[in-house]
């Protein structure tokens, strides 16, 4: 078992803009960084063209305004995510209380918490699954894991071979062109250029039939 993200998320405590009304996508560069180019909530990679990443709102922008508790831009209450994750999160916030995220079960941990991975692990594929019912919830409710799995899995396995490949790239400027360790490093990474060109017509495959 693995964790559903490699890093854990941290917002940085002074951020480089101060946008004030509706205008908390100024914010995006900055999340970019803290989250590490990945969604908040299913991890996946903001490199590839499969989606288009958003700012969330953790706690509902809805809820914020009604009760007047939050402003919309304010940071903390900010995340980097997909827009899968974004869009099936939408709506699912299971109280009228600005505190209170989840209630028997049901509803949502700050991906900036560490109680997030208690919650969620990433099998050995790559699928999202779940150690708790607060889990099990996010997986088949809050945010669609289950319904997501092959795109999911497909996304984990396209940044595998992504790093594997550029690790290869590295160590390859190391030697020389003419040498054998050269040779067989870049016979390596052309195998894995390969997969991950299948895998990424895959992908793509996938997200045209959807």
């Amino acid at each position: 078992m693995m964790k559903v993200r490699d890093k854990l998320p941290v917002r940085r405590s002074n951020p480089s803009k101060n946008p004030s009304g509706h205008n908390w996508s100024a914010h995006k560069s900055d999340l970019k960084q803290d989250f590490h180019e990945h969604c908040a909530y299913c991890g996946s990679y903001d490199g590839f063209r499969h989606t288009y990443f958003e700012v969330d709102h953790f706690i509902p922008k809805e809820l914020c305004e009604r009760t007047g508790e939050i402003d919309l831009c304010q940071y903390d209450n900010l995340v980097y995510s997909c827009k899968f994750c974004n869009n099936n999160k939408l709506n699912k916030w299971p109280s009228n209380n600005t505190a209170i995220s989840h209630v028997n079960n049901e509803g949502f941990v700050d991906p900036c918490s560490n109680d997030f991975d208690l919650h969620l692990y990433r099998t050995r594929n790559g699928s999202i699954r779940w150690h708790t019912q607060l889990g099990k919830w996010m997986v088949e409710v809050g945010f669609k894991f289950d319904q997501r799995d092959y795109a999911i899995r497909l996304l984990w396995e396209l940044e595998k071979l992504k790093t594997a490949i550029d690790r290869l790239m590295t160590l390859s400027r190391k030697y020389s062109e003419t040498s054998d360790e050269h040779k067989d490093i870049m016979a390596n990474a052309g195998k894995y250029a390969l997969a991950y060109f299948s895998c990424h017509n895959e992908l793509m495959d996938y997200y045209n039939s959807i």
